[in-house]
Protein backbone atom coordinates (compact mmCIF):
# COMPACT_ATOMS: atom_id res chain seq x y z
CA UNK A 1 0.00 0.00 0.00
CA UNK A 2 1.23 3.17 -0.80
CA UNK A 3 2.00 6.30 1.24
CA UNK A 4 -0.90 8.86 2.21
CA UNK A 5 -0.77 11.39 0.12
CA UNK A 6 0.03 14.84 1.91
CA UNK A 7 -2.55 17.81 1.53
CA UNK A 8 -0.77 21.40 -0.21
CA UNK A 9 -2.24 24.72 -0.34
CA UNK A 10 -0.25 26.92 -2.47
CA UNK A 11 -0.76 30.80 -2.30
CA UNK A 12 -1.49 32.17 -5.84
CA UNK A 13 0.33 36.00 -5.80
CA UNK A 14 4.07 35.79 -5.83
CA UNK A 15 4.14 31.47 -4.66
CA UNK A 16 3.21 30.80 -8.13
CA UNK A 17 2.02 33.75 -10.38
CA UNK A 18 5.62 35.96 -10.51
CA UNK A 19 4.68 39.57 -9.98
CA UNK A 20 8.00 41.18 -10.75
CA UNK A 21 5.91 42.89 -13.53
CA UNK A 22 3.84 44.83 -11.06
CA UNK A 23 4.33 47.77 -9.15
CA UNK A 24 6.20 46.85 -5.67
CA UNK A 25 4.50 50.06 -4.40
CA UNK A 26 1.28 48.90 -5.15
CA UNK A 27 1.74 45.50 -3.95
CA UNK A 28 2.65 46.59 -0.59
CA UNK A 29 -0.30 49.10 -0.60
CA UNK A 30 -2.40 46.32 -1.87
CA UNK A 31 -1.30 44.00 1.43
CA UNK A 32 -1.86 46.77 3.51
CA UNK A 33 -5.35 47.34 2.70
CA UNK A 34 -6.59 43.79 3.13
CA UNK A 35 -4.57 43.29 6.73
CA UNK A 36 -6.42 46.81 7.45
CA UNK A 37 -9.84 45.97 6.71
CA UNK A 38 -9.41 42.35 8.10
CA UNK A 39 -8.47 44.13 11.54
CA UNK A 40 -11.50 46.74 10.99
CA UNK A 41 -13.99 43.70 10.37
CA UNK A 42 -14.79 45.13 6.97
CA UNK A 43 -14.56 43.23 3.63
CA UNK A 44 -14.26 45.11 0.08
CA UNK A 45 -12.96 42.10 -2.02
CA UNK A 46 -9.24 41.73 -3.77
CA UNK A 47 -9.96 42.83 -7.54
CA UNK A 48 -11.57 45.95 -5.71
CA UNK A 49 -8.63 46.36 -3.35
CA UNK A 50 -6.27 46.02 -6.26
CA UNK A 51 -7.98 49.08 -8.00
CA UNK A 52 -7.95 50.98 -5.52
CA UNK A 53 -4.24 50.73 -4.04
CA UNK A 54 -3.39 50.78 -8.28
CA UNK A 55 -5.18 54.48 -8.12
CA UNK A 56 -3.33 55.05 -4.73
CA UNK A 57 -0.01 54.09 -5.99
CA UNK A 58 0.13 54.79 -9.89
CA UNK A 59 -2.90 57.25 -10.40
CA UNK A 60 -6.55 56.44 -12.12
CA UNK A 61 -5.19 56.68 -15.37
CA UNK A 62 -3.09 53.96 -14.90
CA UNK A 63 -6.21 51.51 -13.27
CA UNK A 64 -6.84 49.43 -16.89
CA UNK A 65 -3.31 49.56 -17.98
CA UNK A 66 -2.49 47.46 -14.46
CA UNK A 67 -5.48 45.92 -14.00
CA UNK A 68 -4.52 43.70 -17.43
CA UNK A 69 -0.70 43.37 -16.09
CA UNK A 70 -2.96 42.02 -13.04
CA UNK A 71 -5.32 40.03 -14.92
CA UNK A 72 -2.49 38.33 -17.31
CA UNK A 73 -0.24 37.39 -14.40
CA UNK A 74 2.30 34.77 -15.97
CA UNK A 75 3.99 31.78 -13.58
CA UNK A 76 7.27 31.34 -12.34
CA UNK A 77 9.04 28.78 -14.46
CA UNK A 78 9.53 26.10 -11.69
CA UNK A 79 5.49 26.00 -11.99
CA UNK A 80 6.38 23.51 -15.09
CA UNK A 81 6.29 21.15 -11.56
CA UNK A 82 2.88 21.96 -10.40
CA UNK A 83 2.16 18.48 -12.98
CA UNK A 84 4.27 16.57 -11.35
CA UNK A 85 3.56 17.44 -7.85
CA UNK A 86 -0.39 17.41 -8.53
CA UNK A 87 0.28 13.15 -9.11
CA UNK A 88 1.90 12.55 -5.41
CA UNK A 89 -0.05 15.04 -3.54
CA UNK A 90 -3.55 16.61 -3.46
CA UNK A 91 -3.34 20.42 -4.03
CA UNK A 92 -5.22 23.20 -4.29
CA UNK A 93 -4.78 27.33 -3.65
CA UNK A 94 -5.70 29.00 -0.98
CA UNK A 95 -5.46 32.71 -1.81
CA UNK A 96 -6.58 36.30 -0.79
CA UNK A 97 -8.03 36.49 -4.54
CA UNK A 98 -12.21 36.07 -5.94
CA UNK A 99 -12.34 32.95 -6.98
CA UNK A 100 -13.64 33.71 -10.54
CA UNK A 101 -10.33 35.87 -10.98
CA UNK A 102 -7.79 32.85 -9.38
CA UNK A 103 -9.55 30.44 -11.99
CA UNK A 104 -8.85 32.55 -15.20
CA UNK A 105 -5.51 33.11 -14.31
CA UNK A 106 -5.14 29.15 -13.68
CA UNK A 107 -6.71 29.02 -17.19
CA UNK A 108 -4.72 31.63 -18.66
CA UNK A 109 -1.59 29.86 -17.02
CA UNK A 110 -2.87 25.63 -18.44
CA UNK A 111 -3.03 24.77 -14.61
CA UNK A 112 -6.95 24.18 -14.40
CA UNK A 113 -6.30 20.32 -13.96
CA UNK A 114 -3.68 19.92 -11.25
CA UNK A 115 -5.96 21.80 -8.06
CA UNK A 116 -8.62 19.83 -6.50
CA UNK A 117 -10.00 23.34 -5.24
CA UNK A 118 -9.94 26.61 -5.05
CA UNK A 119 -10.23 28.21 -1.56
CA UNK A 120 -11.11 32.15 -1.88
CA UNK A 121 -10.72 34.28 1.32
CA UNK A 122 -13.99 35.88 0.13
CA UNK A 123 -15.72 32.66 1.34
CA UNK A 124 -15.00 34.07 4.96
CA UNK A 125 -14.79 37.71 4.06
CA UNK A 126 -11.35 37.99 6.49
CA UNK A 127 -7.87 38.20 4.48
CA UNK A 128 -4.80 36.30 5.45
CA UNK A 129 -3.07 35.67 7.68
CA UNK A 130 -6.58 35.88 9.65
CA UNK A 131 -6.83 32.89 11.40
CA UNK A 132 -10.35 32.15 9.35
CA UNK A 133 -8.69 31.80 6.46
CA UNK A 134 -6.51 28.49 7.06
CA UNK A 135 -9.00 27.43 8.93
CA UNK A 136 -12.07 27.55 6.68
CA UNK A 137 -9.09 25.30 4.80
CA UNK A 138 -8.54 22.94 7.19
CA UNK A 139 -12.04 22.29 7.90
CA UNK A 140 -12.97 21.24 4.43
CA UNK A 141 -9.87 19.09 3.70
CA UNK A 142 -10.24 17.27 7.28
CA UNK A 143 -6.63 16.57 7.62
CA UNK A 144 -3.19 17.46 8.13
CA UNK A 145 -2.63 20.33 5.44
CA UNK A 146 0.80 22.02 4.33
CA UNK A 147 0.62 26.21 3.19
CA UNK A 148 3.11 26.31 0.42
CA UNK A 149 3.79 30.18 0.03
CA UNK A 150 6.48 32.38 -0.53
CA UNK A 151 5.15 35.00 1.45
CA UNK A 152 6.81 34.89 4.72
CA UNK A 153 3.72 36.81 6.82
CA UNK A 154 1.02 33.71 5.03
CA UNK A 155 3.41 31.20 6.43
CA UNK A 156 2.94 32.61 9.97
CA UNK A 157 -0.48 32.76 9.70
CA UNK A 158 -0.73 29.40 8.15
CA UNK A 159 1.11 28.24 11.38
CA UNK A 160 -0.78 30.27 13.98
CA UNK A 161 -3.85 28.72 12.57
CA UNK A 162 -2.35 24.94 13.06
CA UNK A 163 -1.20 24.22 9.45
CA UNK A 164 2.19 23.24 8.29
CA UNK A 165 3.88 26.05 6.54
CA UNK A 166 6.73 25.28 3.91
CA UNK A 167 8.29 28.86 2.77
CA UNK A 168 9.26 29.10 -0.73
CA UNK A 169 12.66 31.07 -0.41
CA UNK A 170 13.37 31.76 -3.86
CA UNK A 171 14.98 35.52 -3.20
CA UNK A 172 17.47 33.56 -0.06
CA UNK A 173 15.92 35.62 1.82
CA UNK A 174 16.60 35.43 5.73
CA UNK A 175 13.28 33.42 7.40
CA UNK A 176 11.53 35.23 8.79
CA UNK A 177 9.39 33.73 11.39
CA UNK A 178 7.97 35.47 14.22
CA UNK A 179 7.97 32.58 16.53
CA UNK A 180 6.78 30.21 13.75
CA UNK A 181 9.26 28.40 12.25
CA UNK A 182 8.40 26.91 8.45
CA UNK A 183 8.58 22.73 8.75
CA UNK A 184 10.07 23.14 5.30
CA UNK A 185 12.16 25.46 3.46
CA UNK A 186 12.52 24.88 -0.19
CA UNK A 187 14.32 27.41 -3.32
CA UNK A 188 11.58 26.46 -5.34
CA UNK A 189 8.59 23.78 -6.91
CA UNK A 190 11.39 21.64 -8.13
CA UNK A 191 13.11 21.64 -4.58
CA UNK A 192 9.54 20.90 -3.12
CA UNK A 193 8.92 18.08 -5.49
CA UNK A 194 12.06 16.29 -4.18
CA UNK A 195 10.63 16.86 -1.08
CA UNK A 196 7.74 15.00 -1.50
CA UNK A 197 9.24 11.89 -3.23
CA UNK A 198 11.15 11.17 0.31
Amino acid sequence: MGKEKKILAFDLYGTILDLSAISQEMRRKQLEYTWLLTIMGRYVDFDEITKIAISYTLGEDKIEEELNKWRSLRTHQDAIYLKDISTIADIYILSNGTTKTIEELLKLNGLSSYFKGIFSAERVKEYKPSPKVYRYFLEAVKGEAYLVSSNPFDVIGAKNSGMKGIYVNRRNMPVDPLGYEPDVVVRDFKELYEWLQK
